[in-house]
């Protein structure tokens, strides 16, 4: 009986001890509840590859690439037909003696002008054929090797788009065969007597500039003869000008839209963003630890605190970056917010907020006016632009502390900028990424320097484009000036014949030919390089993407490249035409007309 009392208090002991334990136990699961109940309802946040910040680059890239092929073939194919034009039309001018022939032996007109349409024709799918083999196959691949240098792309597949060189066939073909007719049509309106003897060469006359004596007296012979000559052919002397202030404008629009992207790196991640190092915070429980790093390692300057969020502005909701100060007056250590128009600093105050300039030229937005603001929680607001900051990568709105509490929600902050010392080495910056990743809360540490070669990549893709834009311009510009310094040789041969009959030696034949070319290339150069200025700010107007702001500006040594590359290519064409010249026969001048 003692045995079993003893094991019957036993038990009930035992028992005892385990409602304690599941009291206990269901108290702690009831706390856990209740915290679990205190825990605010989660967010779901779906990304797509919009997102990705790789995609976002290339594909931008591919969307600058898209704008360019749209504006630079269209000038080049206006320069290409003029070029043909004028080749068309001074074949059908040199071959006035066999026309008038085939008119006199009763071929009818039609039959006449078949045979130009169909040599137009022949040279229209010859040259479009291998225009496409080139610009279908060459050109692509060697764009999707310099995009393969930057970015992991997946083998590369060209296609022979016959639709697209169809067009531009049909383009060509309208136009020169177009002119092929007219001219054609023209000859053939004379008698066949009239068309079988050459074409008189045009009538000297009295030029304006004979009217000044005191300029006209101080002339040579020679400077007299170029001058008028110069006045004397003027549609080739329009055709040269326009030819050569074509290609020179192309040249220049190649090297300025270099020159519009070529230092926005370096302005963006040094001049307006001047932190060196960028931190993401998880959580605010190492924020204490962390400012106590920051303050104390003697390889940093200062830092700054910044609440960073998204949101959305205007109607059309473009995405834009908010930065939110700890303290307003920590704000410049970080970044550098100057107007884009005076370049006067900008403070940031607690009524308004600052947007940057590309944004506010996307949403029509001015210093003054009022626009919508959606925060990350789809809540609208609207809010005054106190002002407009300069910027060129993104688009962002400061906004105070004050202003950020009072209107949206309590600040936290989630990111600090911070400032080391100059001239800090890349390994020190790196043990120092590496101390603060070990830091309580820290998730992630950026380097400016990361960031500049995102963009710099970027860039970079488009800058081999341009390399590619500008050879190909000098070398349309030296097509267009050998093309047309032939043309204004078998125009006048006959001329050149009898001034070596007349004894003129072959370098004062040179003297004359050349002068005039040196001349219209001049004159064309100028207009180019005006032309080309207007024509800069046209293309990159619509070849800059949405988060993207090109500088806009052309520098000085890029007039001079594109002056001095053409000027070379003259002088060059000018070199191989003395030969020409040189095999001309002055027997040519003593044939009779008749």
């Amino acid at each position: 009986k003692s045995e079993l009392a003893k094991n019957k208090k036993e038990f009930e002991k035992s028992k005892k001890e385990a409602n304690t334990k599941i009291q206990e136990a269901q108290d702690k699961l009831n706390d856990a509840k209740a915290d679990v109940k205190k825990i605010e309802k989660g967010k779901w946040y779906v990304q797509d590859r919009l997102d990705n910040t790789g995609y976002n680059n290339i594909f931008d890239a591919i969307k600058t690439m898209s704008n360019i092929s749209k504006m630079f073939p269209v000038i080049f194919y206006l320069v290409a037909v003029l070029i043909s034009l004028t080749s068309m039309t001074r074949m059908i001018e040199e071959e006035r003696v066999e026309i008038g022939t085939l008119k006199a032996m009763g071929y009818t007109n039609m039959q006449i002008i078949s045979k130009y349409i169909i040599y137009s024709l022949f040279a229209c799918i010859i040259g479009g054929v291998l225009g496409m083999t080139v610009g279908l196959y060459l050109l692509p691949n060697i764009v999707w090797m310099l995009y393969s240098m930057i970015y992991n792309l997946p083998e590369f597949y060209c296609t022979y788009r016959v639709e697209i060189g169809l067009l531009g066939i049909i383009i060509a073909f309208i136009c020169i065969g177009g002119a092929t007719i007219i001219v054609a049509t023209n000859e053939l309106k004379q008698m066949p007597a009239v068309l079988m003897r050459p074409k008189p060469p045009k009538k000297g006359k009295r030029i304006l500039l004979e009217r000044i004596k005191f300029i006209w007296k101080r002339f040579n012979f020679s400077q007299k003869v170029t001058a008028r000559n110069i006045f004397r052919y003027k549609k080739r002397a329009i055709m040269t000008i326009i030819g050569i202030a074509g290609c020179t404008g192309l040249m220049l629009t190649g090297f300025g839209i270099r020159d519009s992207v070529i230092d926005i790196p370096s302005v963006q991640f040094r001049k307006i963003f001047s932190y060196d190092l960028s931190i993401s915070l998880t959580n605010t429980k190492g924020l204490e630890e962390l400012n106590e790093y920051l303050s104390n390692n003697e390889n940093i300057k200062n830092y700054t605190e910044i609440c960073a969020t998204t949101a959305k502005l205007g109607e059309k909701n473009y995405n834009v970056t908010v930065f939110v100060p700890k303290n307003t007056e920590d704000l410049n250590n970080s970044f550098n917010l100057t107007n884009p128009k005076t370049g006067e600093k900008i403070n940031l105050n607690d009524d308004e907020i600052i947007i940057s300039d590309k944004i506010a030229d996307m949403i029509g937005a001015n210093i003054g006016d009022e626009v919508t603001f959606i925060d990350g929680d789809d809540i609208s607001y609207k809010f005054k632009v106190k002002d407009i900051m300069k910027n060129y990568v993104g688009h962002y709105v400061f906004m105070s502390r004050t202003f950020y509490e009072n209107n949206i929600r309590q600040y936290k902050t989630n990111m600090i900028f911070v400032n080391t010392n100059e001239n800090l080495n890349a390994d020190v910056q790196n043990n120092i990424s590496q101390e603060i990743l070990n830091i309580e809360g820290v998730a992630s540490v950026s380097v400016i320097s990361s960031l500049m070669k995102s963009v710099s990549d970027m860039l970079n893709t488009m800058n081999y484009v341009v390399i590619i834009l500008i050879v190909a311009s000098a070398l349309l510009a030296f097509v267009v000036l050998y093309n047309l310094a032939n043309i204004n040789i078998a125009e006048r041969q006959r001329e050149i014949a009898t001034l070596k009959v007349l004894g003129f030696y072959d370098k004062e034949v040179d003297n004359y030919i050349n002068k005039e070319n040196i001349i219209f290339t001049i004159i064309a150069i100028v207009i180019g390089l005006v032309l080309g200025t207007f024509l800069t700010s046209g293309i990159i107007s619509s070849i800059e993407i949405d988060s993207l702001r090109f500088m806009r500006h052309i520098l000085p040594i890029s007039y001079v490249y594109s002056a001095v590359i053409t000027f070379v290519f003259s002088i060059i064409v000018n070199f191989i035409i003395h030969f020409v010249l040189k095999k001309i026969d002055m027997i040519e001048s003593l044939k009779s007309v008749e």
